[in-house]
């Protein structure tokens, strides 16, 4: 289940997906503590404040679905895997060294769970992609073609491509992510770029 946010005029509701548990933000400090910086958000999960976990969730939540439903190619399974990394993500949040770097921290989890799957579901037919998932600022968004292609790539190859033309990361991000230098990055992008210019023909 996804997490649950509740908007109206003046107040938002957040249900925790991990205990349970119901609570009011009211007026602006319910933005202002929407859009509270990942450090400043940690710090207080940390502090014992552990429902404001629910933050990261909520700023964090779609783009890494988008990212495992790209990498993956299967919407319950990406859900399903999606759900399983801020579990994951909870649960070490004390083992994160540079609260700065949250977010590439998240992606390397969401990485290796990726990883993981499609290493056991080896040879898994693809399945279509959600259509509302599709990136808005590509010309060809809306070819199906371009989807499959993705599917074809090595798995490196597919997570740089995914990381850099849908999610806009920078090199460095891409690097830490995969545990790679930037120059296998920029390489394993030129060579997937190629890989898909020969699919699609």
């Amino acid at each position: 289940m996804p997490l649950v946010w509740i908007s109206s005029a003046t107040h938002f509701v957040s249900v925790s997906r991990f205990t349970g548990e119901i609570r009011l933000f009211g007026g602006q400090e319910s933005l202002r503590l929407v859009k509270t910086d990942d450090r400043k958000v940690i710090e207080r999960v940390l502090d014992g404040d552990t429902e404001s976990f629910n933050i990261l969730v909520h700023q964090w939540e779609k783009p890494i679905y988008n990212f495992i439903l790209r990498m993956m190619g299967d919407r319950d399974e990406a859900m399903d895997l999606c759900q399983d990394c801020f579990m994951k993500a909870y649960r070490e949040l004390r083992t994160l060294k540079d609260r700065d770097r949250f977010a590439s921290w998240l992606y390397r989890i969401a990485h290796n769970a990726c990883l993981s799957k499609i290493r056991k579901n080896y040879g898994k037919t693809w399945v279509e992609l959600d259509p509302d998932a599709r990136p808005s600022h590509t010309p060809i968004e809306n070819q199906l073609a371009v989807h499959k292609a993705l599917q074809q790539l090595p798995e490196e190859q597919r997570e740089v491509v995914v990381l850099k033309v849908f999610h806009s990361l920078k090199f460095d991000e891409i690097a830490a992510i995969q545990g790679a230098p930037v120059s296998t990055v920029k390489s394993r992008l030129y060579m997937g770029f190629e890989k898909l210019r020969s699919i699609l023909g």
